[in-house]
């Protein structure tokens, strides 16, 4: 019960004595209760200074409070401000990712792509190794023909150069031959003529009548 309460129901209790009892005792309680009023004054200014120094305490807590509140809202905004940036992180973030998933998915397609031309490559690469490998074999065989052509050259070549040296030699026998062809010539000529003359001087002296019946004038 609040001390206006109790200070209501005393006085009541006084109204109702002063109607029971005389004038004289009437002065006796209105002392008594005077002191008792007195009593009870000092105790409500007692309680009314702790109530202040309560209300005090409590209104030290409620601006701490209040302080704490206003931190807490601040702290709620910077929240819902990081919440928000999150939120347009996350938003950026799974843009990305779609992104990068479709990126993804390109590049496998790319990659199997490659794969099926590494395997088109690869057969190709055995083939041309086959055609290789049979070339290298024709190119073997040829070079070993070459080979025997070439010993054949050698052999032909050195052929060739003693029959060259045959030719020289009977090049040089037939130049010496035409020589002697060309000085017998010269003595056959030389001869005729020799024998021109004497047959001119046969017939000259065949001619003079001394010689005509001669054996030896007969064909002149």
């Amino acid at each position: 019960m609040s001390a206006i309460g109790r200070r209501l129901n005393l006085g009541l209790v006084a109204l109702v004595v002063l109607s029971m009892v005389g004038t004289g005792a009437t002065t006796v309680l209105y002392q008594d209760s005077a002191s008792e009023l007195r009593s009870q004054n000092q105790e409500l200014r007692q309680e009314n200074a702790e109530l202040r120094e309560n209300l005090d305490d409590t209104s030290g807590e409620l601006d701490s409070t209040q302080a704490r509140v206003d931190e807490l809202e601040a702290r709620l905004e910077t929240r819902s401000k990081d919440v928000d940036q999150v939120a347009t992180n996350l938003n950026r973030t799974e843009a990305q990712l779609n992104a990068t998933e479709s990126q993804l998915a390109e590049t496998r397609q790319s990659l199997r792509e490659s794969e099926d031309r590494v395997e088109e490559l690869e057969g190709t690469v055995g083939y041309l190794r086959n055609k290789r490998d049979s070339l290298q074999t024709e190119v073997d065989e040829l070079e070993s023909t070459v080979e025997d052509l070439e010993t054949e050259n050698e052999e032909l070549a050195d052929e060739r150069d003693e029959l060259e040296d045959q030719v020289s030699d009977l090049q040089a026998e037939i130049e010496d031959l035409e020589s002697q062809i060309t000085t017998l010539e010269t003595e056959v000529a030389e001869l005729e003529n020799r024998n021109r003359e004497l047959r001119d001087d046969i017939e000259t002296l065949c001619d003079q009548p001394d010689n005509q019946d001669k054996t030896t004038c007969e064909d002149y």
